[in-house]
């Protein structure tokens, strides 16, 4: 800690901030453009100018970019100067002579940093009346929408974009006067984090699309702070809606100790998955609509089931709601769980019992050894967001995967070597030889040796494993190797969903066994499923149990296959638009606010407790256990104490491990894509960016077969078979087959499942399916550039 002056006022400061860090810290309204927080300063723009203010006899006052200058102890500028002043308004007059005065049309009107900027310079009137520069737009896909002629030079967007988020399909192009950013061809970004660019400039030049389709004033929008409900990493954001309809997304607060400054384009995008046109609006009884309020019809059909009631949870939703559904559940002597299967809640719960010292994303950024088991980008964007600062920092990064990942693609430019790739069912052995090697033990493979190695000198080394791909050995083998490593080592575990530790908080022990046993010996004839579609899954078994209920009611955000098989649907509040609280990966309890509510009306937590229960004090009373202090929306949350932080677990012959495989024989690894989501699948923008179903293959395995690229394969596991289009990527592991979420369940098939495989003939394809495969190819080999 130390301190400067500027226009002597006592300005402290943190070792390794610069005087513009310092100044805003303190209050003052220095003028930046190139500078962000997050990203550093260019000393492009000229316009954070000071004064020095000699410190020895004959020294002359000097005028420096702030930006650029360490703070150091004893130091002494001039903000006020009528010099700093002129520099000041003459950048920004500067800017203006291009800028189009287009400030009542633009998009970023009311956000925009030149406008707050130019009015605090001073500066109002135009001298400038030559000919304007103009450059050409871009067209950037559905998500970002580019107006070039804005720009005022800053770099903010490529030092996000390629300095940050090490990306490498967007940069500068040009010289002088005449520099654009932008991609080297037209269409969508490459990079889950390409809407921050809307965030990052600070002008008018990237803007969000969604935002434009029904564009509001930011003065116009009902604002509130909330969270993701994306995933599991619980970011926070600010959302904004308008005439009862979801309109923005972005990030909430600089500061936080989740998400400082940015978000992935699920977290910015999927939560328009609420304004489908398909989304419940109204109670409907057998498919037709009911005009009736959803309590009534709820109270009415609960009624109907003379008490024979289950309830199912989901692990896509809040603690508020599983909470108040157990509540109710014990109230009517009916069984819940917020599980699909007894497998998802072995798995669940280990993954959250694991994370009982989880490292923040901050953490994460500042490790200084990182191994991440499995496709990170996938599934926690933002977790693999902070491993690629570790890259950036030159530090070791090991990544163990299956199939194609965006991580694997960025890490293969900058760190040759660190990337193995393993069918799923090998990972065990090779976790054992990791631990074997951590302890000096002999071990053959050179790989396996660094990655010990890396995570023995490392001072912070950092394990993460994706919970959706592993099973419970896995997981446990992972707690192993951090217990091996340093007392610093921390492990996280990337949850499969934003409620998994609302879920396995929340949930009995054998929850879902229990509530399915019941439905099988018809002790239950009413299911009430809320925020759950259990009838879309890999386990068939949901379709018999579901053939013996009377009566199926779903309370859902979004229109999914249980709901359309349900025979009462009820509108369920989406978390933007309704109050409620939840845990993140991490076990921060954090709270989010309503930020709007639908013009037609739905059902949330609150409802249901003020309706359904006679006791809601025993709600509180269990919050006030987990955490003596609740959080207030918008602040840092509260980390629940450790000891707290735990679930019961299954016992261990129901716990998932992977099948016995012979060592020819191909198996199945789930392959997603970082856009996919319960809401986010229905949202039309996004949405359209998803590849189309194929299947990746290793080259090896391909030659094999004697398959090319676009080449059908018939994929057959038991008794179900499909075909899908073969794309050969280096990035897949050799006997495995890289399918999609939707794919595995048309095979019923779970990771590692043994697979026969054969190449079929392509005589009956016709050319609308042949040109869809060449997209398919196409969009797969955005993945694949960068392969080792």
């Amino acid at each position: 800690m130390g301190t400067i002056y500027i226009d002597d006022k006592a300005v402290e400061f943190e070792p390794g901030q610069n005087v513009l860090d310092a100044a805003r810290k303190a209050g003052i309204d220095t003028p930046y453009f190139c500078y962000h927080p997050a990203l550093g300063a260019a000393g492009s723009c000229r316009i954070c100018a000071m004064e020095t203010v000699p410190q020895k006899e004959g020294e002359k006052p000097r005028t420096v970019m702030t930006c650029s200058i360490p703070a150091q102890d004893g130091q002494q500028f001039r903000f006020k100067s009528p010099k700093a002043k002129q520099i000041q308004k003459a950048v920004v007059e500067f800017y203006m002579t291009n800028h189009p005065n287009d400030c009542p049309v633009c998009d970023e009107g009311g956000d925009c940093h030149l406008q707050d900027t130019t009015i605090s310079v001073g500066h109002a009137y135009r001298r400038y009346d030559g000919q304007k520069r103009t450059m050409p737009d871009q067209f950037l896909g559905p998500l970002v929408y580019q107006t070039m002629n804005r720009c005022v030079t800053c770099y903010r967007c490529v030092r996000f974009y390629q300095d940050y988020a090490l990306g490498d399909d967007f940069g500068a192009m040009g010289s002088s006067n005449h520099v654009l950013f932008r991609r080297t061809e037209d269409g969508a970004f490459d990079s889950p984090f390409s809407g921050n660019l809307v965030s990052v400039c600070p002008t008018g030049v990237f803007t969000d699309k969604v935002y434009r389709r029904k564009y509001s004033r930011t003065w116009m929008l009902e604002k509130a702070p909330s969270i993701c409900s994306g995933c599991s990493v619980g970011c926070n954001i600010e959302v904004g809606g308008r005439e009862g309809t979801l309109r923005r997304v972005q990030p909430n607060n600089e500061e936080s100790k989740v998400n400082p400054y940015f978000i992935c384009d699920r977290g910015r995008y999927g939560s328009h998955g609420t304004e489908s046109h398909s989304r419940p609006k109204y109670v409907s009884e057998q498919g037709k609509v009911v005009k009736t309020s959803p309590l009534d019809a709820l109270k009415i059909a609960l009624v109907r089931a003379e008490g024979h009631v289950g309830i199912l949870g989901s692990v896509e939703e809040d603690l508020t709601t599983n909470l108040a559904l157990k509540a109710i559940a014990k109230e009517m002597n009916a069984p819940f769980s917020p599980f699909i299967s007894p497998q998802q809640e072995a798995l669940t719960k280990t993954a959250v019992a694991a994370n009982n010292n989880a490292p923040s994303i901050s953490d994460i950024e500042q490790s200084d050894a990182v191994f991440v088991l499995g496709e990170l980008t996938e599934h926690a964007p933002m977790l693999d967001l902070a491993v690629r600062q570790v890259i950036k920092a030159k530090k070791d990064v090991y990544v163990l995967h299956a199939t194609p990942s965006h991580l694997v693609t960025a890490l293969n430019k900058l760190q040759r070597g660190h990337v193995k790739a393993l069918a799923p069912s090998q990972w065990q052995d090779c976790l054992t030889q990791i631990n074997t090697a951590i302890h000096d033990g002999a071990v053959e493979d050179l790989w396996i040796k660094d990655v010990a190695n890396a995570l023995k000198q490392a001072e912070k080394p950092v394990i993460i494993g994706v919970a959706e791909l592993l099973n419970t050995a896995d997981i446990s083998l992972l707690n192993t190797i951090t217990e091996s490593l340093a007392p610093t080592a921390k492990m996280a575990i990337a949850l499969p969903s934003a409620g998994s530790v609302n879920a396995a908080l929340t949930a009995q022990e054998n929850s879902c066994a229990e509530l399915m046993a019941q439905i099988e010996n018809d002790k239950i004839k009413t299911l009430v499923v809320v925020g759950s579609d259990p009838l879309n899954t890999n386990h068939p078994h949901w379709h018999a149990l579901h053939d013996k209920l009377d009566q199926l009611i779903v309370i859902d955000k979004v229109l999914t296959k249980t709901a359309h098989l349900s025979d009462t649907l009820l509108p369920l509040a989406a978390w933007p638009e309704r109050d409620g609280m939840t845990i993140n990966y991490e076990g921060r309890l954090q709270r989010f606010s309503k930020a709007f509510a639908r013009k037609t009306a739905t059902i949330d937590a609150h409802d249901m407790i003020e309706t359904l229960m006679k006791s809601p004090e025993t709600i509180e009373q269990w919050l006030t256990e987990l955490a003596p202090t609740l959080p207030q929306a918008g602040d840092d949350g509260i980390i629940i104490e450790k000891d707290k932080f735990k679930c019961t677990e299954l016992p261990l012959e129901q716990k998932t491990n992977p099948p016995a495989i012979q060592s020819t024989q191909p198996q199945v690894a789930l392959s997603k894509w970082f856009g996919e989501g319960y809401v986010a699948d229905h949202a039309p923008e996004i949405r359209s960016l998803k590849p189309g179903s194929s299947a990746s293959i290793n080259p090896k395995l391909a030659a094999s077969l004697n398959l090319s690229n676009g080449d059908q394969l018939m994929i057959i596991c038991g008794d179900q078979k499909l075909v899908r289009p073969a794309v050969i990527s280096s990035q897949v592991a050799d006997l495995t087959v890289a399918l999609n979420q939707a794919d595995m369940r048309l095979l019923q098939a779970d990771i590692a499942s043994p697979l026969c495989l054969e190449r079929t003939s392509e005589l009956f394809i016709d050319a609308d399916k042949k040109e869809e495969i060449k997209n398919i190819i196409g969009s797969a080999s955005v993945i694949m550039m960068g392969e080792a």
